[in-house]
């Protein structure tokens, strides 16, 4: 795998997880909100070349949908937690966080795997 299909692969994550935020966070997009985003899709194509440049590209959906599930689920679940807020809003945003997540998987096996 190349550091040209890294860098790809990262700028479509990139592009993606931007959609969502500005999405989620009421098509507004602040420097810090682009910052984390931009944090969090390094750390997720980074995750993803990993996984297909070492361990292969079977099984892509059952790892991303666990990882989705994992960052969606504690993120959503404790702002839900602490600042008891409206269910529907964050069953919504959870939702739009997985998908978030798992379409960008699925970009990256797209786009790396072998």
């Amino acid at each position: 795998m190349t550091l040209g299909t890294v860098l790809l692969a990262f700028t479509a994550v990139a592009v993606l997880f931007s959609a969502a935020n500005w999405y989620l966070a009421g098509r507004t997009l602040r420097l810090h909100v682009i910052t984390h985003t931009l944090a969090e899709a390094l750390a997720f194509t980074l995750l993803g070349t990993l996984w297909f440049a070492s361990l292969g590209s079977g099984g892509w959906l059952l790892v991303f949908s666990l990882v989705a599930l994992l960052v969606a689920g504690s993120e959503r679940g404790l702002r839900f937690a602490v600042l008891r807020s409206n269910g529907a809003a964050e069953l919504t945003n959870f939702v739009i966080a997985f998908v978030k997540i798992l379409a960008g998987g699925g970009l990256l096996a797209y786009l790396t795997a072998p």
